[in-house]
C-alpha cells in the first residue's frame, strides 16, 4: 500500500471520535429511557405516576405538534379539538356499540386522521394566520356540536368511558395507573419512531423545503399543498390514537374548554415552542418541566394560563431554539 492510499492518522482519530460520540449519545438515550421505566414504580405513589403520565403524554401532544409546526410551518390553533375527535371516537364506539377499547385505539386515530384530511383539503391552501384561525372554527364547531347533542355525546353531562379489558394477563382496571403509564410509553415510542422515520425520508426533506420556501419548493415541481396535507393527516391521526389513550385513561369526557378547548391547545402549542421547534424530542423534555411547573402553581388555577402565554412569549423572543438549544452543552 502506498503512503498516500494509507489512512492517516487524522482520519483515523476523527472515525474513532465519531464512533465514541455515537456511542455516547447511545447510553444518555438508554440513560433517559431507564429513568423514563424505573422512577414510577421506584417512587411508589400514585400522586407521582399520575404526574409522569401528563407530563408524557403532552410531551407526545407536543412531539406530533412539532411535526405540524416545525417541520412544515402548520399553525393549528385547533389542536384540542383533533384530540376531542379521537377521544369521542374511541368513546362513543365502545359506549354504543361495545367496540373494544383496544380497537377503539385504531377508531381514534381513524377518526383524528378523517378530521384532519377533512380540515387539510379546505384549510392548507391559507397560510399563517388565516390557517390557524380556521382550523380553530373547525374544531370549535366539533366542540360545540358535541355539547348541543346530549342524546348522543352525553353533551355536558359527561360521557362515561370504560378502561381497557385486561390484556395478555395485565391489569387495565382504572387505579392501575403503571400499566397505564407503560402503555403510555409503549404508544408514545411507536408514534415517536414513526415520525422519525418520517422527517428522516425524502417526505421530511419537502416537509423542511415548504416551510422555508413554499415557493421556491413548488418551482422545483413538487406540490406543496399535497406534502402539507401528508403531514397534518399524519399528524392528526397520530393525535387521535394518544386522544383515545387519554378518553380511557382517564373515564370520563366532557366537551369544556379545559379539556378540548384553547386552553388546551395553549398549553400544547407553549410546550412544543419550548422544546424547540424542529426536534421532536424537545417537546418531551418541556412536557416534563410544564408539566411540573403547572402543579406546583396548581392553586393559582386559571392564572397558569396566563403564565403558559407569558412563557410562550419569552421563549419566542429569547430563546428561539427552545430546550433544544442547550443540546450542545448536554447532548
Amino acid at each position: 500500500m502506498t503512503p498516500e492510499a494509507r489512512p492517516s492518522a487524522t482520519m483515523v482519530a476523527d472515525g474513532a471520535g465519531i464512533t465514541t460520540s455515537k456511542a455516547a449519545r447511545a447510553l444518555k438515550v438508554a440513560a433517559l429511557v431507564a429513568l423514563l421505566v424505573i422512577v414510577p414504580p421506584l417512587a411508589g405513589h400514585p400522586y407521582i405516576t399520575t404526574i409522569f403520565i401528563s407530563a408524557l403524554m403532552f410531551g407526545i401532544f407536543g412531539a406530533i405538534y412539532d411535526l405540524m409546526l416545525g417541520y412544515a410551518g402548520l399553525a393549528n390553533f385547533g389542536y384540542a379539538g383533533f384530540i376531542a375527535a379521537g377521544a369521542y371516537g374511541s368513546a362513543l364506539a365502545s359506549f354504543h356499540y361495545g367496540v373494544s377499547p383496544w380497537f377503539g385505539l385504531l377508531i381514534g386515530g381513524f377518526c383524528g386522521g378523517l378530521m384532519g384530511l377533512f380540515t387539510g383539503l379546505i384549510t392548507l391552501r391559507l397560510k399563517g394566520l388565516y390557517l390557524g384561525l380556521t382550523t380553530w372554527f373547525i374544531a370549535e364547531a366539533l366542540r360545540f356540536t358535541i355539547a348541543n347533542t346530549p342524546e348522543y355525546t352525553r353533551g355536558v353531562l359527561g360521557l362515561a368511558v370504560a378502561p381497557f379489558p385486561n390484556l395478555f394477563g395485565i391489569d387495565f382496571a382504572r387505579g392501575q395507573l403503571l400499566h397505564y403509564y407503560y402503555l403510555l410509553l409503549v404508544l408514545g415510542a411507536l408514534i415517536l419512531i414513526a415520525m422519525q422515520l418520517l422527517v428522516s425520508s425524502k417526505i421530511g426533506l419537502a416537509f423542511r423545503a415548504i416551510r422555508e420556501d413554499q415557493l421556491a419548493t413548488e418551482s422545483l415541481g413538487l406540490n406543496a399543498t399535497r406534502y402539507k396535507l401528508i403531514n397534518f393527516t399524519v399528524a392528526c391521526c397520530f393525535t387521535g390514537v394518544i386522544g383515545s389513550f387519554y378518553a380511557h385513561y382517564l373515564g370520563i369526557l366532557s366537551p369544556t374548554p379545559e379539556e378540548f378547548g384553547v386552553p388546551r391547545t395553549v398549553e400544547i402549542l407553549t410546550i412544543a415552542y419550548v422544546g424547540g421547534r424542529g426536534t421532536l424530542w424537545g417537546a418531551l423534555f418541556a412536557g416534563f418541566l410544564l408539566i411540573g411547573f403547572q402543579e406546583y402553581f396548581r392553586e393559582l388555577e386559571a392564572w397558569r394560563l396566563v403564565m403558559f402565554g407569558t412563557l410562550l412569549i419569552l421563549v419566542m423572543m429569547f430563546a428561539p431554539k427552545g430546550l433544544a438549544g442547550l443540546r450542545k452543552y448536554l447532548w
